[in-house]
């Protein structure tokens, strides 16, 4: 007979967000059920477990998220499964797999993934019991709560807490950018969840000039702020391969609008804030003192921005800014751009829009006014 599984409590009371902490025996049983008498359960579970398992997933296929959701006190429930779709966002770098074959082109390679959404404003909840599919976000004041992790960090850990590092993201916003696509903020820390995010609340609160921080309380006063999705990215005992990760995470999304890191990742943000001042030489902060260090510089510094200088010196270079701006996933190519620009003497933006294939009439007119690939020639 096969054993139920269980949540490590060392890490579930590390990581979880303070109001979930109580909620780990239902959300045993909840992953147990849902393993227990599904077919792609007792398949999602054998990868979940090992820390390198993934699954290969192509449009239209299943997308390996167990999500529980959680509507106040109620009982759980596993949500729906969402599926792949085409353009899915990633940011990876090349992979070998054991089975010798490289992802197709539209393959996506990804983690099996515990998320838990908890659900307190009352409008939500009355929203959802009525199965409504639409309300007023403005009036919502109370955000959803999610955590997110990789099954295995939860299910068979290999570090211990308290000599481990986190690599995260707050991840936040509104509508449709639930619950992956809103402002994000990349992070390394060694302390708890419930510290963490007190620490950058008490920030939020008190008028930190971070961007984060600034950010937060724009969408907040805005009624923009439907949910905040915490998401942990890796665990690991080992700062150097830490720093090379949260590098790579900020760099790869570094034109992306969303992004709310300031500076670089890993240890060219290290270097950064020696090269600029921000940090004498001798000094090696821990991960989590960085963003006290530019907290304080940009209050020192009212008028001065934080230029990152790697991404400046490239930026000058026209030939990489328009690869940047044209090579990620839902922007338009060179060819498009230069289609969009021709048909503009005889042709609609909406007319435009379905001759080339783009995400939408809008992501058209904003070339036509001008507002985007002004770089593109």
């Amino acid at each position: 007979m096969r054993s139920d599984v269980k949540i490590n409590k060392l890490w579930w009371e590390h990581l979880a967000p303070k109001p979930m902490i109580a909620r780990r025996r239902e959300v045993e049983a909840l992953l147990n059920n849902f393993i227990q008498k599904s077919p792609y359960g007792a398949e999602w579970i054998k990868v979940a477990k090992n820390p390198n398992g993934i699954f290969r997933v192509k449009p239209g296929q299943m997308i390996p998220v167990v999500q529980l959701t959680f509507l106040g006190k109620a009982p759980g429930f596993v949500a729906p499964f969402q599926k792949l779709k085409a353009g899915h966002r990633t940011v990876g770098a090349a992979t070998e797999y054991q089975s010798g074959r490289p992802l197709e082109e539209a393959e996506r390679a990804l983690q099996p993934i515990i998320s838990i959404d908890l659900v307190t404003d009352p409008l939500f909840i009355q929203a959802a019991r009525q199965g409504q599919t639409t309300l007023d976000e403005s009036q919502i004041t109370q955000p959803s709560l999610l955590f997110s992790i990789p099954a295995h960090f939860l299910l068979s850990p290999k570090h211990f807490p308290k000599k481990a590092y986190v690599l995260y993201q707050h991840i936040f916003g509104h509508g449709g950018s639930y619950p992956n696509d809103g402002f994000f903020y990349v992070g390394v820390t060694t302390r708890s969840w419930q510290k963490r995010w007190s620490e950058h609340k008490r920030a939020i609160n008190g008028g930190s000039p971070l961007l984060f921080h600034r950010k937060y309380r724009e969408e907040k006063e805005k009624g923009r702020i439907t949910y905040v999705n915490h998401k942990v990215m890796g665990i690991t005992d080992d700062l150097e391969k830490l720093y090379a990760t949260e590098e790579f995470l900020v760099e790869g999304h570094w034109e992306d609008q969303r992004r709310l890191n300031m500076i670089p990742g890993g240890k060219s943000g290290l270097r950064y804030l020696r090269e600029n001042g921000l940090l004498q030489q001798s000094v090696v902060p821990m991960p989590d003192e960085r963003d006290r260090i530019v907290g304080e510089w940009l209050k020192e510094h009212p008028r001065k921005g934080l230029p990152a200088p790697w991404v400046a010196e490239k930026w000058r270079d026209n030939d990489w800014a328009v690869a940047q701006i044209c090579g990620r996933d839902g922007r338009l190519s060179v060819e498009q751009i230069r289609a969009i620009r021709q048909l503009a003497n005889e042709y609609s933006a909406e007319e435009i829009f379905t001759r080339i294939g783009a995400k939408n009439v809008a992501q058209v007119q904003r070339v036509l006014d001008g507002k985007t690939y002004s770089r593109v020639e």
